[in-house]
């Protein structure tokens, strides 16, 4: 890898192992260890002539933020392959009508396209986890929307979100009368009865231009 892609920058949260991951590797010339937190490093100084490969074993316990940064910064992102817990996977490539589709689901799809590559079974590991990990593949979507549209959108479906469990129309509290909230959901072509996971991110942009940012919530 370090041949065809000469530059190669790992990010370590531990200082300890980011100092002695060089001389494990050979000194690899083309290896850059930055010690630092993913979630807190500028990844516009971190992928300087972009888009990057990105691939990392993912810590369980901040798998979704991280991944919401790069879907957040999609042009940075040629591919990720990531490694996270199988459940967080699902999550990730859970398509509208899932049982598994949340807000997570609505954000990636907004911005890249997500695969589940494979499962890794606990055995995999020593000592073996308590769960069972994934391999996904990101890859960029091209832009759906202008960002206010999306970060709109993505607004919505935050909300709707908490309140899964409840019809469309009853999830979003938007300081409107009932039945007019009802009216422009059905003039979208969207079903009022739906749940929260039922829409595509298409819907929620739609209902975003249906209900401005002005609109209050």
């Amino acid at each position: 890898m370090l041949a065809r892609y000469p530059r190669v920058r790992a990010i370590e949260l531990d200082g300890a192992l980011a100092r002695a991951l060089p001389g494990r590797l050979g000194y690899p010339a083309g290896l850059e260890v930055v010690a630092a937190d993913v979630l807190e490093v500028d990844l516009d100084e971190l992928t300087p002539g972009g888009p990057w490969l990105w691939a990392g074993n993912l810590p369980y316990s901040v798998a979704t933020p991280i991944v919401r940064r790069l879907a957040d910064r999609p042009e940075l992102v040629a591919a990720a392959v990531l490694m996270v817990q199988l459940e967080v996977a699902q999550r990730m490539c859970a398509g509208p009508g899932h049982a598994e589709r949340g807000f997570l689901s609505v954000v990636i799809e907004s911005a890249v396209h997500a695969e589940l590559l494979l499962e890794v079974p606990a055995g995999c590991f020593s000592p073996p986890p308590r769960v069972i990990s994934a391999v996904v593949l990101l890859t960029p979507r091209p832009p759906v929307a202008p960002r206010a549209a999306v970060e709109r959108a993505r607004e919505l479906a935050a909300i709707a979100f908490t309140k899964r469990r409840k019809k469309l129309v009853n999830a979003i509290p938007l300081e409107l009368p009932h039945g007019e909230i009802v009216a422009r959901v059905t003039a979208l072509g969207l079903d009022p009865g739906a749940r929260p996971q039922d829409l595509s991110f298409a819907g929620w942009l739609a209902l975003g231009q249906a209900f401005p940012a002005g609109e209050r919530i």
